[in-house]
């Protein structure tokens, strides 16, 4: 079976990690790779989203900062970093678009001391798409 491929529009996945509410992660160190649900928000394509600096997927992160985001059909690869306690100043923008997107996590987790903001940059996106009953491989590097 031949594979078509066509490109993906970085808008379109704007569009899609606007609207959904909750994403995939998925993190690897020593060999262990975990997924877990995450509460997003995206800058374009930057993503963001918070946890304790003590979980396991930040444990994970500072091993081995690739990791993959699954938003809908989207298959997003990209390189995860540190970003600060939510509630700094340079995070003011993360605060506020995470407090509009999800307020009960805003209110719960986002004071706490120990949360920190984690920024992917997305290198790649994949989405398998069929156009006139034919499979096709979109992906495009950004």
């Amino acid at each position: 079976m031949v594979i078509r491929t066509c490109t993906i529009n970085a808008d379109e996945v704007i569009k899609a990690l606007n609207e959904e509410q909750i994403s995939i992660l998925a993190t690897c160190a020593d060999n262990k790779v975990t997924i877990q649900p995450m509460s997003h928000i995206n800058e374009d394509l930057n993503v963001y989203f918070q946890a304790g600096k003590n979980s396991l997927k930040v444990g994970q992160i500072s091993e081995n900062p690739n990791v993959a985001i699954c938003v809908g059909t989207y298959e997003i690869e990209g390189t995860a970093s540190e970003a600060g306690h939510p509630m700094a100043e340079g995070n003011v923008f993360f605060a506020r678009a995470y407090k509009e997107k999800h307020p009960g996590s805003y209110e719960q987790y986002s004071k706490l001391e120990e949360e920190t903001v984690i920024k992917v940059t997305v290198k790649r996106v994949r989405q398998w798409r069929y156009i006139n009953s034919q499979p096709f491989l979109a992906e495009s590097e950004f």
